[in-house]
């Protein structure tokens, strides 16, 4: 009986689903942009759920439609209303100089492969352009329409709700795929990305969450912030995913050494006790990193060799790279760097590796001025969430591309718009 029911709920989901993301569509167009950009941060991470709406009409462009839609009312709205159309914040400026050396480095690495700039729709490297440019497109939408503090908590509800499904599905593959040689079976609700990147999501925005948690004095939402916070070290622990291991480190360390000094001991007695304290499989996957004669396993070796021939690439092509999304199709080994710093000296060159650092410090003074200025503990606990989030990305990005995919870094864009955001707000009430 409760079967039959759970079944036929799902199958209403996807029409259900579908007439919200219709109805939020055309309420984006009228200039109401806050409601469609509530269904797009739930969707955003859960792209198993965006696939079951790919049989409906425009289906596999539905984000995209609606972030279209968003774009499309907001400067209706501005212009009608009068409206400020952008407000300030230290990360506009890097964003917008983000995407215009992005489409820059398109158009060589075009160049360089096809003998013209006139670009193809179905090139995967367009695809893969397009849906960058999103996020920071989801940033200034963010920060331009969500006014107030009611829709600011609106919004991270609406992110942990979606956590709360990701953890869930999460949890069930961990417990299916337990074995380390069966461990990239687990995609979380990414579908196509693997156990690295679903790691990734979880810890960069699980120390966002630990240090809200820290923040906040209401006894109800502490208990469930606390709850998504240990499902998802648990789902972190078990994805064995050695540079998320790393990057969480890294952000425990900075939000306990500014917020709960306390719990250094322990975090620091976990660090040097690791072999003792971390499952054994958790163990066997990080001292896989060298075989029992001390040399590195294959996957390392292969790293270390993808990154040396990436740097003997940037040599050749030192300021503006090869161009945007070219390496994977010179054809080597692993067919990326598999760490975005080489990754963008090789298709960026200097300059895009100076954008991109600039971003990122833009990002962190957005949350530090929060965390210092903001007049609420939410505020102060998102503000410092970001700056510590930063730091974890960091370390996230050495071991691979944490930073393009859509579904991955959405939020990151999304939290900093509630960010900038509110540091307007305290700066307006004091």
């Amino acid at each position: 009986m409760g079967f039959g029911i759970l079944a036929t709920i799902k199958s209403f989901a996807p029409w259900v689903l579908y007439l919200a993301v219709i109805a939020a569509f055309f309420a984006g167009l009228m200039g109401k942009v806050r409601w469609p950009l509530l269904i797009v941060t739930f969707l955003l991470p859960l792209r198993n759920v965006v696939e079951r709406l790919y049989e409906f009409p425009l289906g596999n462009q539905l984000l995209d439609v609606l972030i279209g839609g968003m774009l499309i009312g907001w400067l209706i709205s501005t212009a009608t209303e009068r409206k400020k159309f952008m407000e300030r914040s230290s990360i506009n400026g890097m964003a917008i100089l983000l995407v215009l050396y992005l489409t820059f480095t398109l158009l060589i690495g075009n160049n360089s492969l096809t003998g013209s700039i006139v670009l193809d729709p179905g090139d995967p490297r367009v695809q893969d352009w397009k849906n960058f440019c999103l996020l920071p497109l989801l940033f200034f939408l963010t920060l331009n329409n969500i006014t107030d503090k009611k829709w600011v908590w609106r919004i991270f509800g609406v992110m942990c709700f979606a956590m709360v499904i990701m953890a869930y599905y999460t949890v069930n593959q961990v417990g299916m795929f337990s074995a380390l040689v069966s461990r990239d079976k687990t995609t979380g609700t990414f579908v196509f990305l693997g156990p690295n990147e679903v790691a990734a999501f979880l810890n960069q925005y699980t120390i966002i969450l630990m240090s809200v948690y820290f923040f906040i004095k209401r006894k109800p939402i502490k208990l469930i912030l606390l709850g998504l916070i240990c499902v998802n070290l648990y789902c972190v622990l078990f994805l064995y995913s050695r540079a998320a291991y790393a990057g969480l480190a890294a952000g425990m360390f900075l939000l306990f050494l500014f917020k709960n000094r306390k719990l250094l001991l322990p975090l620091i007695l976990v660090l040097l006790l690791w072999q003792v304290v971390l499952p054994e499989k958790a163990i066997e996957r990080i001292e896989g990193t060298k075989t029992e004669y001390g040399e590195l396993d294959e996957s390392s070796e292969r790293r270390l060799m993808v990154w040396q021939k990436g740097l003997e690439i940037f040599k050749e092509n030192s300021v503006v790279g090869i161009g945007f999304g070219v390496f994977r199709t010179l054809g080597y080994d692993l067919g990326d760097t598999h760490n975005i710093y080489v990754k963008i000296l090789v298709e960026q060159g200097l300059l895009g590796l100076l954008i991109f650092l600039s971003v990122i410090l833009a990002f962190m003074i957005e949350g530090f001025r929060l965390y210092q200025k903001g007049d609420d503990d939410f505020s102060k606990g998102l503000g410092l969430g970001l700056f510590v989030c930063m730091f974890v990305l960091s370390v996230n990005n050495f071991f691979g591309d944490r930073w393009s995919y859509f579904e991955l870094s959405g939020y990151l864009w999304i939290f900093a718009g509630l960010v900038a955001r509110l540091n307007i707000i305290s700066k307006e009430e004091n």
